[in-house]
């Protein structure tokens, strides 16, 4: 039996998302060659595109790493004409329903409206991915179930690759009925059968040696004598010596192969004489399946050491999306990443983080609204280049919480003074400071083109 999610405005919503594929500028798909020119936009551009700071159009390289400025339903129409078919990984932790006055003017605040927001993204984000495309919808239980059966309709049941578990806080609290210290992360594949596994760094029992000046991860428990339990003290390991007697000619030969290919190596073992088989292998590859509970506890300590703690109050923290990016690109350095609820950037950090593994090439594309950030604590970072004190909004800064967003356009400064919008930074602009501070730290040199969506 198939469950079909229906809710009043579900036609229209997915009318809209496929007009604006239909309508959008034509662009690659699926990851066409290098080679392929980029579509002109030149004179007389019609729908959604992109400009420069100066007004005019641009077209981006779909290797660059971009924030785009702007409502991200004509920006990611915008991006289907340099991105179609390119994006590796998606991770989207969307505004949930909180009664906040959110800045997307089609957002609602009950699930009919939650429900005709996201459908047209999700549209628009699937025909961004890459044939083995991945995304993540990361969200806490408010939405969950809507969301499940939302992506099931729009990716297809069969691709769902399940959903992970992001463990967000512990101890104890004054929950009227329990601690609520996780989150879900949905995942879906463009076409699940193309997708890899996914992987994390591989650690213990293995562990790390500089070998002629390498990082190496080495593994000297990788030929036993048998299966089963050893008594305490007994030698588990098969000897290289003893691999024809126990083994036979085979195995051997086996072994005898990786040893000149310098997969294995042999260690002297013990005071008989003998030798270990050991396995080597290049710390950036070595990897492992990830588990489906992801321990991440808050994003503050991330921001602190950049001068931005206080400013975001609920900051995704950078290891949890570092894993999510990682373990679908593990052996994809070049791949592009995608966060249209960008906040405050950790995506970029994470996405930088990556490279690090790897010295990678992996890019972003952030894309965040430029709503106004009531905090004083944002004033003071775009004004001194510092941060202090309690601060305000969530990591996609248009998620639950954000005293941003809150009330009317005019709304109290933050320490009882009347003010206006215009006194504050926009989180958009706090999205670039991040993504500059972060790159100072873990990616010297790193470019990014900051650009804004013409509807």
């Amino acid at each position: 039996m198939t469950t079909v999610l229906q809710w009043p405005g579900k036609a229209a919503a997915f009318a809209l998302g496929r007009r604006l594929i239909d309508q959008a500028i034509p662009g690659p798909r699926f990851g066409g060659p290098d080679g392929d020119p980029s579509p002109h936009l030149g004179e007389g551009a019609h729908g959604p595109h992109l400009k420069d700071g100066d007004g005019s159009p641009r077209t981006p390289d779909p290797r660059e790493n971009l924030l785009v400025v702007g409502d991200n339903l004509p920006a990611l129409t915008a991006l289907l004409a340099t991105h179609r078919g390119r994006v590796k990984v998606v991770y989207i932790d969307p505004p949930y329903n909180t009664g906040n006055a959110h800045t997307y003017k089609d957002h609602g605040h009950d699930h009919d409206s939650w429900l005709s927001f996201m459908a047209p993204r999700l549209l628009l984000a699937r025909e961004l991915m890459r044939e083995d495309g991945v995304l993540f919808l990361h969200l806490d239980d408010r939405e969950s179930a809507w969301a499940q059966l939302l992506g099931h309709e729009i990716f297809g049941e069969d691709n769902s690759l399940g959903t992970l578990i992001h463990q967000r806080a512990k101890g104890g609290g004054n929950a009227r009925s329990f601690v609520r210290g996780h989150d879900y992360i949905h995942v879906w594949g463009r076409d699940a059968d193309r997708v890899g596994p996914f992987l994390t760094e591989k650690k213990s029992p293995a562990k790390l040696e500089i070998i002629d000046g390498r990082r190496m991860l080495v593994e000297t428990d990788v030929l036993r004598a048998g299966f089963g339990r050893y008594a305490r003290g007994s030698e588990r390991r098969l000897m290289y010596e003893d691999i024809l007697s126990v083994k036979g000619a085979k195995k051997l030969a086996e072994v005898d192969a990786k040893l000149a290919t310098g997969e294995y190596i042999l260690r002297p073992w013990g005071s008989d004489g003998k030798h270990a088989v050991v396995r080597v292998t290049p710390a950036e590859t070595a990897s492992s399946k990830m588990y489906s509970i992801i321990k991440a506890l808050g994003g503050q300590n991330d921001l602190d050491p950049l001068g931005l703690g206080g400013v975001f109050s609920y900051p995704k923290p950078v290891e949890l999306v570092k894993a999510l990016v990682d373990s679908q690109t593990f052996f994809d350095p070049d791949a592009i990443v995608l966060d249209f609820f960008a906040g405050s950037g950790t995506t970029a950090q994470a996405v930088m983080e990556a490279n690090i593994r790897d010295e990678g090439s992996r890019s972003f594309v952030l894309v965040q609204t430029p709503e106004p950030l009531r905090s004083k604590n944002a004033q003071a970072v775009m004004a001194a280049g510092g941060a202090g004190g309690a601060g305000v909004g969530g990591d996609d800064a248009t998620a639950g919480g954000n005293a941003a967003t809150d009330g009317e356009v005019g709304g109290d400064a933050g320490d009882g003074r009347p003010g206006t919008e215009a006194e504050f930074p926009t989180i958009s602009e706090l999205t670039a400071e991040r993504i500059r501070r972060a790159a100072e730290v873990h990616s010297p040199g790193l470019d990014f083109t900051e650009v804004e969506v013409v509807e």
